[in-house]
């Protein structure tokens, strides 16, 4: 049996999770933080989540883990094999797993309710072999979350409204996609619904704030959650949608108007050594915020998907995509280089962090 590190509230340890349920593997969930000496000695980097198989080799990143996985399935595959739509399930992906970590992280550690709910959670899965009275711990597992993860990420009373925002719309499209499909991009989960399950299953969808306003607002949303959760693969392939249609046509330029726009600004300010920089996402300001070396390396990855793509495939994309922000999939003037796995090993790489030493600092 596999082990999987990861906490039990952790975005992107509920990603591998519905993957894994989802392909009937059995695996074994347990703590990152005990083990966090042998993790680091055997994938790089304390990250969550962090795999390690039975013959002692570690995998690091939900995005090549999942990759990885479905490279040794013989059943039908969770990548689209219409050209355009695997791009767009990437894409999507992508999106999921760092635009909308913002809005995730916002929800937890800015209201009281969760915040309260997600430092219980993160004490009892992660540090109960640490000494100390248990409010003591959650106080600073708050504190340390609520400075890092939001106010050190660009989260201010300029930019709160727009974070919320991004939650709201991320709703409002995938409720209308539910409302013609189960998933995403037809009648079995591809790669952007396992991407979209890390924000809305651990984040959005258990915590008490986020999960009363998809509840209310999007109930095909929460419904989808629960199916995700539930599903389970089966030997014949079903049918996806033939094209990009209005409601994932409406999803995509959201994608391409936050995170490839974020991603574009990160990689100019990774390629001039900041460590932190100022951005402007649909008229709104942000200053300040964290550079990433690995999200230039996210760039690479969907550049290299696009380069790989027939003239065809990027034709019809194009009808799509709004070229100011999309453009930074081909456009080689904005530099992205992040010399991060070079010889193309990941998820069996030396992993590093998101950010920095894990948390960015305030």
């Amino acid at each position: 049996m596999i082990r999987v590190y990861g906490c039990q509230i952790s975005y992107y340890t509920g990603k591998l999770e519905s993957y894994l349920r989802y392909r009937g593997t059995p695996y074994e969930r347990l703590p990152t933080t005990p083990n966090r000496r042998k993790i680091i000695a055997g994938a790089g980097a304390a990250q969550m989540p962090v795999v390690e198989l039975e013959d002692g080799r570690w995998l690091s990143d939900s995005t090549p883990i999942l990759a990885w996985f479905e490279g040794q399935q013989e059943a039908p595959t969770i990548y689209p094999d219409d050209a355009a739509l695997r791009f767009v399930s990437l894409l999507l992906e992508d999106y999921a797993d760092e635009w909308l970590w913002r809005s995730a992280m916002h929800y937890r550690w800015s209201y009281v309710q969760s915040r309260q709910y997600a430092s219980g959670a993160i004490v009892d899965d992660e540090v109960q072999h640490v000494g100390g009275p248990r409010f003591v711990k959650r106080l600073r597992v708050a504190r340390r979350q609520l400075n890092g993860f939001v106010r050190g990420d660009g989260v201010s009373k300029a930019t709160w409204d727009h974070v919320e925002q991004g939650y709201l719309t991320a709703l409002d499209r995938l409720e209308a996609i539910f409302a013609q499909r189960r998933y995403m991009l037809g009648d079995q989960p591809t790669v952007a619904d396992f991407g979209m399950m890390g924000p809305m299953l651990r984040h959005f969808g258990q915590d008490p704030t986020p999960q009363e306003i998809m509840r209310n607002r999007a109930p095909g949303v929460y419904a989808w959650v629960a199916r995700m959760w539930n599903t389970r693969a089966t030997g014949a392939a079903a049918a996806l949608v033939p094209k990009v249609d209005g409601p994932l046509a409406a999803l995509l330029r959201e994608a391409c108007e936050t995170h490839l726009v974020q991603l574009r600004e990160n990689a100019v300010a990774q390629a001039s050594g900041s460590n932190r920089y100022d951005q402007v996402i649909q008229g709104c300001q942000y200053q300040q915020v964290p550079s990433s070396r690995y999200r230039v390396w996210c760039l690479e990855a969907l550049r290299r998907e696009w380069a790989g793509l027939d003239h065809t495939a990027r034709e019809t994309l194009l009808e799509f995509l709004p070229q100011s922000e999309a453009s930074v999939l081909w456009d080689e003037s904005v530099a992205a280089t992040s010399g991060y796995d070079p010889e193309g090993r990941a998820p069996f790489n030396r992993a590093i962090n998101v950010f920095g030493k894990g948390v960015p600092p305030r």
